[in-house]
């Protein structure tokens, strides 16, 4: 089995058992949230770990139940960054190596401002290495370990918006970024062992966040201690009825604002028997 997992801080708690006790035939592609969608679309990965928008784009693909990357409160790690307040905004560089966070910065937007305030936005896919710079626009959107690094350095003249709790504060809801997903015809055959599998590897990931903590602040150089909060407390891994309703506003408003095209729950969530 060939996975393509996304190599973000936040999506390790659901990779670190595959990893550490990996299968023969196992093999493993860490990449952005947006390669990750790429290469399960050109069929180069059996299972992967993709943006959420994406299981709305790409055909034939289905999302796996039981097991998300969502947050119900600040998440920390997906940030607008702006020089002016939102109401202001003009014009946003985007990340490409992030969709479902695209989306939801439009998705946001448009619901605070107003569609014809929404309309008159500039969005432009801008190189990671040059977002933060803010040169010919307004705002950013920044993910990833990045924005985790950047929340503890802003300075008072930036404003920052964490979209999960901009989106939770809008809708009371918790915002969904990521699925495991796979080829309709090779997840319902084997659905129930995947998701057993998977679930086993999310599980091991929540019983070691302090060794996962540990790894990652001497990478990032960023405190243990608010890493573990991190992932304790910003995030959650359990995709559950609520998290699912979410999910479908989600891809409502992104069908209102076209990014993509209209969806029903038969598309995109496999159903164990």
């Amino acid at each position: 089995m060939h996975y393509a997992l996304i190599s973000f801080l936040n999506a390790r708690p659901l990779w670190w058992g595959l990893t550490h006790a990996p299968r023969a035939d196992d093999s493993f592609e860490f990449a952005s949230p947006a390669r990750c969608a790429d290469l399960i679309a050109a069929g180069l990965a059996d299972l992967a770990l993709v943006p959420a928008i994406e299981i709305a784009r790409i055909p034939d693909l289905i999302a796996l139940p039981s097991i998300c990357i969502a947050s119900r409160a600040e998440v920390r790690s997906v940030l607008l960054v702006s020089r002016v307040p939102m109401e202001e905004i003009r014009a946003v560089a985007l990340d490409p190596s992030s969709r479902t966070s695209v989306a939801l910065a439009h998705i946001l937007l448009g619901e605070r401002l107003g569609e014809a305030a929404y309309r008159r936005i500039k969005f432009d896919p801008v190189e990671r290495e040059n977002l933060l710079r803010l040169e010919g626009h307004d705002a950013a959107v920044v993910i990833g370990d990045p924005a985790l690094q950047f929340s503890k350095r802003r300075g008072p003249e930036i404003y920052q918006y964490d979209l999960a709790a901009e989106w939770n504060a809008l809708f009371n809801e918790p915002f969904v970024f990521a699925l495991w997903a796979g080829r309709r015809s090779q997840v319902e055959r084997r659905l129930d062992e995947t998701v057993a599998r998977l679930e086993g590897s999310r599980d091991f990931g929540l019983r070691h966040i302090e060794a996962i903590a540990r790894e990652a602040s001497e990478e990032l150089s960023l405190p243990f201690s608010e890493l573990v909060e991190y992932f304790r407390e910003a995030l959650h891994y359990d995709f559950g009825e609520r998290e699912r309703r979410a999910l479908r506003r989600f891809f409502a408003l992104a069908a209102k604002y076209q990014l993509i095209g209209e969806v029903t729950d038969q598309q995109w969530i496999a159903e164990s028997k």
